[in-house]
């Protein structure tokens, strides 16, 4: 493993900077199954660290009171679009095909912000045959679980939050 990382790094460069939601620079994190690395954040490890892929961020991080996930979105003008925490492309545009509260509810439900095939930024995000979702570059986002009402994107905060990628 190299420095910062339990397992191996497979992103394609460094976590943002002023991730969205509050979520650079978390470094405690009692409930994961085991210690980040020296240096390791949260991000780092759920979107990029190899020995986290079979995990999760802690259910529930979005609704935690410094993350203030749905009063900071009901801001915004919906649609809201999420971006890798990477490479900032777009990863997905919520609500589509449903409402806000409908998005809130799904989300709060599962225990992570849960997204539906309508709200996928075609071509940027893939689901890997173990049920892993990833992002064209490479960043793990969460995982595939579906339920009644078909694919479900769970995704960790964490690697949803970047900011949009530079226009060259």
């Amino acid at each position: 493993a190299e420095p910062g990382f339990n397992g191996q790094n497979t992103c394609k460069g460094p976590v943002q900077k002023g991730l969205r939601y509050n979520m650079s620079g978390r470094t405690d994190e009692p409930a994961l199954p085991f210690p980040l690395a020296d240096g390791e954040t949260l991000a780092t490890g759920v979107c990029c660290d190899s020995a986290y892929a079979p995990y999760a961020e802690p259910k529930y991080t979005f609704n935690r009171t410094d993350v203030n996930f749905f009063a900071t979105l009901e801001q915004q003008q919906l649609p809201v679009t999420f971006y890798d925490s990477v490479c900032g492309i777009p990863l997905f545009k919520a609500p589509q095909n449903r409402t806000f509260e409908d998005f809130k509810a799904d989300t709060i439900e599962h225990g992570w912000p849960s997204f539906r095939p309508a709200e996928v930024v075609d071509g940027n995000v893939k689901i890997l045959d173990n049920g892993y979702v990833i992002s064209k570059c490479g960043t793990h986002l969460g995982s595939n679980l579906p339920d009644e009402k078909g694919t479900r994107y769970c995704m960790d905060t964490s690697c949803i939050s970047g900011n949009p990628a530079a226009r060259d």
